[in-house]
């Protein structure tokens, strides 16, 4: 039974990288051997992204470019493979478009519809359309798309439709897309998050009476780290992980326990 958490020689690539949940997922997975490829929109936050993992002592570099065009994608992808070497693992980490508001779905207007699809659902799927090949053709890869508790549960005023709209919508995707590479040695799955650590100062403030409540219903009295995320996407993305495909898992602290 394989139970190696080791990820030397394996390349990593992160989107939305460059800050919080992001930036842990890639400490960890470069903590653990690999060689991360920070992707974010903004060049800034990328760079210092892969700076920090550099700090840590690991392997890193940057990778600006926008998830949401796919030729932007593909040249991308490119250029970072032929600096580092092909894609083993994908983390489809970016979530949260730039400026995107979260209101009442009878309060919003169709053009801010779009933002959430288009980064969760299309950013996603141009990802995986890029890096996919390559793993199925070498046989081995790892996929661990980031979704929330919100593509599975609405709470009410939170004016999430369509952010859970996006996490619903890839999270189908993805179970039926690991059907399809299963058989060629890539795992595809799903980490739901939870309340994480980014969303202190909101909680603490009392300004969101849905995200208190969410937080006491936390069975663990812990908001959600990069480190807690990177952990289970190193489980996911290592030779330990490679008999779990198609799966949704939710970290979440125990925010809605059951099955």
């Amino acid at each position: 039974m394989a139970t190696s958490f080791d990820l030397n020689g394996k390349v990593a690539l992160v989107t939305g990288g460059g800050q919080n949940t992001g930036l842990g997922i890639g400490r960890t997975l470069a903590e653990y051997g690999a060689t991360v490829v920070v992707n974010d929109v903004i060049p800034e936050r990328a760079e210092s992204g892969a700076a920090a993992i550099r700090d840590d002592g690991g392997s890193a570099i940057a990778a600006p470019f926008d998830i949401t065009d796919y030729e932007d994608v593909a040249t991308a992808v490119k250029a970072a493979e032929q600096q580092v070497g092909p894609v083993d693992i994908l983390v489809n980490n970016a979530g949260l478009p730039i400026g995107g508001q979260m209101l009442p779905f009878l309060e919003s207007k169709p053009e801010q519809w779009r933002p959430y699809i288009d980064i969760n659902v299309y950013g996603s799927l141009n990802m995986m359309h890029v890096v996919l090949p390559g793993m199925v053709e070498r046989g081995w890869g790892r996929v661990v798309q980031i979704s929330s508790g919100s593509g599975s549960v609405a709470s009410r005023g939170l004016g999430g439709s369509m952010y859970g709209a996006g996490k619903a919508g890839i999270e189908g995707a993805v179970r039926h897309i690991a059907t399809e590479v299963g058989p060629r040695g890539v795992t595809v799955n799903t980490l739901a998050l939870g309340l994480m650590e980014k969303l202190r100062e909101t909680i603490e403030s009392g300004v969101s009476p849905v995200l208190n409540a969410i937080w006491q219903g936390n069975i663990m009295q812990h908001l959600g780290t990069g480190e807690d995320v990177g952990a289970a996407c190193l489980w996911l993305c290592s030779e330990a992980g490679e008999f779990i495909t198609g799966q949704t898992m939710h970290l979440n602290g125990g925010s809605f326990p059951g099955r």
